[in-house]
């Protein structure tokens, strides 16, 4: 019986868990880029208190987040491969890049915010960039191979902070943002 009772708490205890992070999610990805317990705790449906007895503390929410995070999309992304005519790399890339950073941009305007603060963002959001820029590199290392002074350019054209200046800044629309990248790696590569 005791067995049972806590097999119980134990999945009771995971789906809040589940039920805070997924808040999380979901305010940061409505705008709310700094999200605060109260907030967090109405949209998950538990009290303030239940959040600080699942989290030791912010860095441990933040890390369930990034995780989470990690989990939403990374089965959005395919391999590209290295092979195919330059041309098709370069669709397949920018409408893969587009999908990926629009899917990033609320928890990625919260995570800027938190990095300065939080180890645990500044972390996640090392290795995001590093993973990005390490996928530049492979889908388009034979041209970077030839050209190495375009590894940094390429990069920086396909950031979130370039898909932030011209979604946001420049107001464009997904299909003009996700055009204007494709463009700029077309008139870089080209």
């Amino acid at each position: 019986m005791t067995t049972t009772t806590e097999d119980g708490r134990t999945a009771r205890a995971e789906r809040t868990r589940e039920k805070v992070v997924a808040a999380v999610l979901e305010l940061l990805d409505g705008g709310d880029v700094r999200p605060t317990a109260e907030r967090i705790a109405e949209r998950a449906g538990v009290s303030e208190r239940t959040v600080f007895q699942h989290f030791a503390d912010r860095e441990s929410l933040f890390e369930a987040v990034g995780d989470a995070q990690a989990e939403r999309v990374l089965p959005t992304l395919e391999v590209i491969p290295a092979d195919l005519p330059l041309a098709e790399r370069i669709e397949r890339f920018t409408k893969q890049r587009a999908r990926l950073l629009e899917r990033l941009s609320g928890v990625r305007r919260g995570a800027l915010l938190m990095e300065p603060e939080s180890s645990a963002v500044a972390e996640g959001l090392a290795m995001a960039r590093r993973l990005k820029a390490a996928e530049v590199q492979r889908v388009f290392a034979a041209e970077i191979a030839a050209r190495p002074e375009l590894r940094a350019p390429l990069i920086a054209a396909t950031a979130w902070t370039a898909w932030e200046a011209l979604r946001s800044h420049q107001g464009l629309g997904r299909r003009d943002a996700r055009d204007a990248m494709r463009v700029t790696l077309e008139r870089l590569l080209g």
